[in-house]
């Protein structure tokens, strides 16, 4: 290899301390800033005399000089990662030096004591103490680095790795979409759709619904920041956490490598079998509690991945690429059935077994140019695509066998491609521009076993068939299926601007969003469903409300009783949300040791249909942010800080679809005389009336202003915190302490009540009010919200100004109260330890955006708020309540040639809930069956039902780099050694939809457990 280092100093005996500051920087606790790319450098000449700092990044030959203020003071911003000396000059000698690390969204800063040339032998670097706080932010995240992701037992995916992070724990199950994510991270108590995720300050969240994100190789991570909150005014559109991942770049050393993992299922532990819970109804009988309910011990898999990098030099000290490749490949299987009911377990013979293979092959290029020591430009482009093939076949439950015939399946495929440019200017040493522009689309591909877009779906009822018909099918798909074309598309930039005059640092920015989705459904495969019935009474009319006869009026068959219903289920809709947000900040250095952070953002957004009208829209989020931080001893070794500021969130474009969009939801009866004898369609129809829709669902456009309150607050909460930091003696502490508190939130009501109580009151049609069909609306619980219907159905829209009490509401509410303690022993070169522990409370009525009480993934359309009724009893503890958490890592260097690792997470069980009916039956708002929290007719609080077990997890790793072969490291991990699967949830609906005294035989049945253990092997070599 071929190291080349420019730089004016030539001093060994500084060159060797410089490499040391290096390697005890990468060790040091690194608190970041949220979503930035860049880092900075700071410090000040004790005695205040002039000079020029000159800063240069020892990887990329990037060189900055600027002059030192009046003060003595100097900051150099939008710096790349990496390594740097700084030397301060004057009459064109060399008078200090020193070395330091740079890490994205961290200030660094150097100390440069001014002496004689001959005192630089002796030189003692302090740039290291001065990492291990950093004063310069009001905030502290943490950053895991490219070391710690080697070191450390982790999964390769972004939830393993915020998991590390102090107050953040698994979300529910149901939010997960494998391969490409498991269950969701819930910061601080929020719902996981309302975090944001950033490669490169580029936002890559799930545009359609906010769940999930897109993926780079793992080798390609240099750095990913986690915060939990007290961000800067730089950013937002977040109420949850932040995930932010900074790529590694070329430098002007050469460097190539590849791994290969193997995570086999012969080492994989058994996963543990779901049973009725002890109060559950097997088949709807009692005294079958326990009883299995679906057979999970097989349900195995394994895992190969193998991956590869280069990076260097295209022009030295100027141009540099990276690329990164990766191919991960799993296979596995496990029952895709249930044990609920005779038909279910004989339905399992023929589809209860699921095979599957994950195909997830991801790219990064980027290219970084030094254009001159002013300029600089980075372009990024990376693909992250999941492609999955199901095959279903039969299982029996009697034998636990399976029959390898083939009877279903599905392929599937997302993938993503993303570019991204970034710009940094120096124009002057006093002001610094950033910029960032990049674009991204998914395409979505989703194709069933054995579709035939030409064959209708056909069902008959139990004795529906003519006799002497056959009624055959050519269609075996039974997915769902996604419009040709389907895919989700962003784009986004921002502009930055920094300045500083005398103790302020002014910044400036506006930044622009734009997502665009092209989603739909078909529910019935072929476009329609045929669904052959017969009425008990010819005479009785199947839908007189809608004007459709009796089976008997159509003549022929339908005499007796005999007809068929078309069925037509489909929407496609091109979404479009649009986001824009403008900041400006000033970091004033009021004293040496005392730095202020005021700072106001605003923030825009509009969701619009697919007719392009907006039909929710805020011009005005006014978001103040403050934070002061205060260098107790003026040496970065004490550091006080508190934060405080407002947060929006915005809606998914998902919201529009159904909710703002025409889809058709159709039926129709007839009487026919045959059946075509290839697809199973009916011939010779007679028509019993109109095509009808219980929604009024015909694909017409829907008027904007009926879809949500027109005078819509945002999504937002409020949060604040104060902590402090300190350097001990070779150790870090610190605490903090943390109080949330969402002020408003956005979902959907569906109670007609209010309405029609105000359009009677203004002396409308009462028959007309009467039969009016409210379809829901958007709205803010709690708050007066203007609406816009049709109550009279006369065509014309009424305006409804409804208050908090009309609409029967209370605020939502959500409280997380949190205290943060940690210990962090740096890495010297042997060994390396962090233990954060956390003590909270999550309290209030609504989890916010999802409702993990059932799994609910309508983001801002949930239960929750349909009717006042469902909303009674409902303050507690709140689903992502943890009470304690505990989080331990580590890793020791035993030998130049062996590294034990660990990982140890506990996580105090989550609150159950026991939700049944209304106790009053006739009540309007009493129609939702089992999802009131209400047990046994008795109000049932949320959380008062006990708690599920704790989480536990240990994780150790081993890792070999042998002597003989330099580069080389083998290493072998195991997850969850102790094999504690935990309940992750339960089912908490106790009755049956559709009685209020019978028990579900689902009731405390455990939806899923945590994953089992499993052993992963790698091999790494790195040149």
């Amino acid at each position: 290899m071929n190291r080349h280092v420019p730089s004016p100093l030539h001093r060994a005996p500084v060159l060797r301390r410089s490499l040391l500051a290096f390697a005890l920087g990468l060790a040091l606790a690194h608190t970041v800033q949220a979503q930035e790319t860049a880092g900075s450098i700071f410090g000040r000449v004790p005695d205040g005399q002039a000079g020029t700092v000159v800063i240069e990044n020892t990887e990329t030959g990037l060189r900055r000089e600027i002059a030192v203020d009046g003060e003595g003071r100097f900051r150099v911003p939008g710096l790349p990662n990496g390594r740097y000396r700084v030397h301060l000059a004057r009459d064109g000698q060399v008078v200090a030096e020193a070395a330091v690390l740079v890490t994205a969204g961290a200030g660094s800063e150097v100390q440069l004591q001014a002496g004689q040339p001959s005192e630089l032998e002796t030189y003692v670097v302090k740039a290291s103490r001065g990492n291990a706080i950093d004063v310069t932010t009001v905030e502290s995240p943490v950053a895991i680095t490219t070391e710690d992701l080697k070191n450390m037992p982790i999964a390769p995916n972004l939830t393993a790795i915020a998991l590390l992070a102090p107050g953040v724990i698994p979300g529910d199950s149901a939010y997960s979409d494998p391969p490409r994510f498991s269950a969701l991270p819930s910061f601080g108590g929020s719902a996981v759709s309302e975090n944001a995720y950033y490669i490169n300050g580029y936002p890559v969240t799930n545009p359609l619904t906010s769940l999930g994100y897109s993926e780079l190789p793992f080798n390609a991570i240099d750095q990913i920041q986690l915060s939990t909150g007290g961000y800067g005014v730089e950013y937002g559109r977040a109420t949850g956490g932040v995930v932010n991942v900074v790529t590694k770049r070329g430098t002007n050393e050469w460097e190539a490598g590849g791994q290969v993992i193997w995570r086999p299922e012969g080492l994989m532990a058994a996963p543990r079998n779901i049973y009725y819970g002890q109060n559950g109804r097997a088949f709807g009988q009692p005294g079958d509690a326990g009883r299995l309910y679906q057979y999970r011990n097989e349900n195995l898999y394994s895992t190969h991945t193998a991956s590869a990098y280069v990076g260097g030099p295209i022009v030295e000290d100027t141009l540099f690429f990276y690329a990164a490749g990766e191919f991960v490949r799993q296979e596995g299987g496990g029952t895709d059935s249930y044990a609920s009911s005779n038909a279910a377990i004989e339905a399992a013979r023929s589809n209860g077994w699921r095979d599957y293979t994950y195909r997830t092959p991801r790219w990064l290029g980027k290219l970084d140019w030094n254009i001159t020591g002013n300029h600089r430009l980075e372009l990024t482009g990376f693909s992250d695509r999941a492609k999955q093939s199901v095959d279903l076949t039969g299982f029996d439950y009697a034998t636990f066998e399976r029959n390898h015939v083939k009877t279903g399946g599905q392929y599937r495929d997302d993938k993503t491609n993303t570019w991204i440019a970034n710009y940094t200017g120096y124009l002057t040493d006093a002001l610094t521009v950033t910029g960032m522009f990049g674009r991204s689309r998914t395409d979505h591909v989703n194709e069933p076993y054995q579709y035939d877009p030409d064959c209708p779906t056909v069902s008959v009822a139990p004795g529906a068939g003519i006799a002497g018909f056959t009624y055959p099918t050519c269609q075996y798909a039974t997915e769902t299926l996604t419009p040709e074309g389907a895919n989700d598309q962003t784009r986004n930039g921002r502009l930055d601007l920094e300045y500083r005059i005398g103790d302020h640092t002014l910044k400036a920015g506006y930044d622009y969003s734009k997502a665009r989705s092209l989603m739909g459904e078909e529910f019935y495969p072929g476009g329609e469903w045929w669904e052959y019935l017969r009425s008990d009474d010819p005479n009785t009319p199947i839908a007189p409300v809608f004007g459709v006869g009796s089976p008997a009026s159509g003549g022929g068959y339908g005499a007796e009783g005999y007809y068929v219903v078309r069925h037509v289920n489909f929407g496609r809709s091109n979404l479009e949300v649009e986001q824009k947000a403008q900041y400006i900040k000033d970091l004033w250095q009021v004293t040496d040791t005392v730095l202020l952070e005021l700072g106001l953002r605003n923030e825009q957004f509009a969701n619009y249909n697919s007719a392009g009208e907006a039909f929710a829209k805020k011009n005005r989020q006014i978001a103040p942010r403050f934070g002061a931080t205060w260098d107790v001893r003026g040496d970065s070794t004490l550091k006080v800080f508190a934060n405080a500021g407002r947060y929006h969130l915005a809606l998914p474009s998902q919201v529009a679809y159904r909710g703002a969009d025409g889809i058709v939801n159709t039926q129709e009866a007839f009487v026919y005389t045959g059946v075509d004898p290839v697809t199973g369609a009916p011939t010779g129809l007679t028509p019993l009336g109109p095509r009808w829709s219980e929604n009024n669902e015909f694909g017409q456009p829907k008027d904007p202003r009926t879809v949500a309150a027109t005078n819509l607050r945002s999504h937002y909460q409020d949060a604040i915190t104060f902590g402090l930091e300190q350097a001990i003696s070779g150790f870090n502490v610190g605490a903090k302490a943390s109080y949330r508190t969402l002020r408003s939130a956005i979902d959907d009501t569906c109670d007609a009540r209010p309405f029609r109580r105000a359009a009677l009151a203004a002396g409308l049609d009462p028959d007309a009010v009467a039969e009016w069909q409210f379809q829901c609306a958007l709205f803010n619980p709690g708050y007066a919200n203007t609406f816009y219907q049709d109550v009279d159905g006369d065509g014309a829209l009424e305006r409804y100004d409804l208050s908090a009490a009309d609409l029967g509401y209370d605020k939502a509410k959500r409280k997380y109260y949190a205290v943060d303690l940690f210990f962090e022993r740096p890495f010297d070169g042997t060994w390396y330890a962090r233990v954060d522990y956390t003590f909270s409370r999550n309290w209030g009525n609504t989890e916010g955006q999802l409702q993990s009480d059932y799994g609910q993934d309508d983001v801002s359309q949930t239960v929750t708020w349909d009717y006042p009724e469902l909303m009674e009893h409902a303050n507690g503890l709140l689903p992502n309540h943890r009470k304690h958490q505990l989080k331990l890592r580590g890793y020791w260097q035993l030998s130049p040639e062996w590294m034990l690792s660990g990982s140890f997470m506990f996580a105090s069980g989550r609150k159950r809930n026991c939700i049944g009916h209304y106790p009053d039956q006739e009540n309007e708002g009493a129609g939702y069956g089992s999802y009131y929290y209400y047990c046994d007719g008795r109000p049932a609080p949320r959380g008062s039902y006990g708690t599920l077990p704790s989480f536990q997890r240990l994780d150790l790793g081993v890792r070999y780099a042998p002597g003989w072969a330099k580069g080389l490291t083998f290493s072998a991990d195991v997850f969850n050694v102790l094999n504690r699967q935990s309940a992750q949830n339960i089912v908490e609906n106790r009755f049956l939809q559709t009685s209020s005294t019978t028990v579900s035989s689902a009731w405390d049945r455990v939806r899923s457990y945590t994953p089992p253990r499993y052993v992963q092997f790698s091999a790494r070599y790195d040149w």
